[in-house]
Parts: structure tokens; C-alpha cells; sequence
């Protein structure tokens, strides 16, 4: 009923000891069942991922925005809307290098952010 490692460590009155408390949760762990518990844990652990989701922040809502706000098909408003959506892109880019290993290891500093363009 012991695991060998109880067997050697634990001594006599040890043994009685850590039987009659494995009897005593075997005896409660009755009342609340495990899917039960296992069920609020599962919901805690999506609920969470989601909000991370969710929280992310998309630039693309924005980058709709500045392109229904910044007026003109010149030049200068079409390199007005592009200098906006790079700027956005970067402080993306900046969020995410502070979050995400993986766009930290492709971008380690801010010198491989140049690089990119």
C-alpha cells in the first residue's frame, strides 16, 4: 500500500501516521467529486487564455481608422497613412518583444528592428 520510497524513509510510527492520513482524505475525497473540481479549474485556465486573447491589441481597427480619418490620394496623405500604420506596427512589434520570447529571439534589439525595416 506504501510506495517504496514511504517504506524506507518514513519509521514505524511515521507509517501509521501517513496511513491513517491517506485514509482520512481517501474518506473525503468521496464527497466533492474530482470532475467537479477538475471543471471550475478548466473554466479558471480558459477563462484566462481568453482574456490574454482578447487583450491583445490588433492594429488593424486602428490602421481602418487612420485611413478613414487621414484625407487625401496625393502623396503626401498616402505617405502620411503609411508613416502612421509603421509607427503602429512598431510599438506592436514593441509590445510583443516584451511578451513573446519568439519575436524577442527574431528581434533581440533594436538594431535587428532597423534592420527589418
Amino acid at each position: 500500500m506504501f510506495p517504496l520510497s514511504s517504506r524506507i524513509v518514513l519509521s514505524e510510527d511515521q507509517r501509521r501516521l501517513f496511513e491513517k492520513l491517506s485514509m482520512y482524505c481517501d474518506k473525503y475525497a468521496e464527497q466533492i467529486p474530482v470532475t467537479f473540481v477538475l471543471g471550475f479549474y478548466v473554466t479558471l485556465v480558459v477563462n484566462r487564455w481568453w482574456n490574454q486573447f482578447v487583450n491583445l491589441p490588433w492594429p488593424d481597427r486602428l490602421m481602418f481608422h487612420i485611413s478613414s480619418c487621414v484625407q487625401g490620394k496625393d502623396e503626401y496623405g498616402r505617405l502620411l497613412r503609411r508613416t502612421l500604420v509603421r509607427y503602429v506596427n512598431l510599438t506592436s512589434l514593441l509590445i510583443f518583444r516584451s511578451v513573446s520570447t519568439a519575436v524577442c529571439k527574431r528581434f533581440p534589439t533594436m538594431d535587428h528592428v532597423v534592420e527589418a525595416g
